[in-house]
């Protein structure tokens, strides 16, 4: 296993030296700081060796162990409720037999994830954005155990990791979960000449599509459009066919709270998509 030294990199672009390189399926360990710091801090960015645009990688999420002080808060201008909780407010939430205390009084279950998966985008990464990249997308099933499929836009892909949460759910009305700390540890398959124009995330025998947009609206179209077109091209179904499918057993969740890009994704049990492939044979 490979370990990097940790690196805080509050902007990163094509240009900015990796933290590591990896071959692909090698194991590594990275420390992710949190992100109420004074400025969010990324960790890598991880070189994938042979990545190339046109290829796609597989981020398997193999641990994500929280520590440090965690906090939530009220950000200035942030949340869904934004214009009725204007004034910002931070709260200690410790971390310790196996929860997080929130106000140091209610214990909340630790569901340790990450908001922030991504491979590099050519014009370098904005803070706080999502998109076919990934980014700062905060999913709640980004967490131990998920394969994160992201397409490769430069040479080596260059993946990087933020925003830990010692808890979190979707949707994050006030706009931040239990921020902290966290060590993560990963491994990054490699397939070539894949073509991948978001991120799928697979975990608990589900396959989740991602969309993003400029409002929830555009955000869960986008989602459902290429839920769509993962059901037709996984299982031969009309597009029709799908689209009524998806509405039978489609999972809708709402990821980011808001901000520029929106996120969210829809669910899809892959017991349902291998009975549609099975039946359409």
């Amino acid at each position: 296993m490979t370990t990097a030294r940790t690196w805080y990199l509050f902007d990163v672009n094509p240009s900015t030296p990796p933290a590591l390189t990896v071959a692909p399926g090698q194991a590594f360990t990275l420390e992710v700081g949190g992100a109420l710091r004074d400025v969010a801090p990324i960790a890598g960015p991880v070189r994938v060796s042979g990545a190339e645009p046109g290829d796609a990688v597989v981020v398997e999420l193999l641990e994500i162990t929280p520590h440090g002080e965690g906090k939530t808060a009220i950000l200035r201008d942030f949340g869904v409720l934004r214009t009725e909780f204007p004034d910002p407010m931070a709260l200690s939430c410790p971390i310790k037999d196996g929860r997080a205390w929130f106000g140091g009084r209610i214990p909340i279950p630790l569901a340790p994830n990450l908001g922030t998966v991504s491979t590099m985008p050519p014009d370098g990464y904005k803070p706080s954005y999502a998109g076919a990249y990934g980014g700062d997308f905060d999913q709640k099933d980004v967490r131990a155990g998920c394969r994160v499929h992201l397409p490769v836009l430069v040479a080596g892909a260059l993946v990087f990791f933020a925003d830990p949460h010692a808890a979190i759910s979707d949707g994050i009305i006030g706009g931040a979960g239990v921020e902290c700390d966290a060590t993560v540890r990963a491994r990054i398959g490699l397939q070539k000449h894949t073509q991948l124009d978001r991120p799928i995330l697979e975990i608990d025998d589900t396959v989740q599509v991602l969309g993003f947009g400029p409002t929830v609206e555009a955000a869960t179209e986008d989602c459902s459009r290429g839920a769509v077109e993962l059901v037709v091209s996984r299982t031969g179904l009309d597009p029709r066919e799908a689209y009524m499918l998806l509405s039978v057993v489609g999972e809708l969740r709402i990821g980011t709270s808001p901000r520029p890009v929106m996120a969210a994704r829809l669910i899809i049990p892959q017991t349902v998509l291998s009975a549609a492939a099975q039946g359409s044979a």
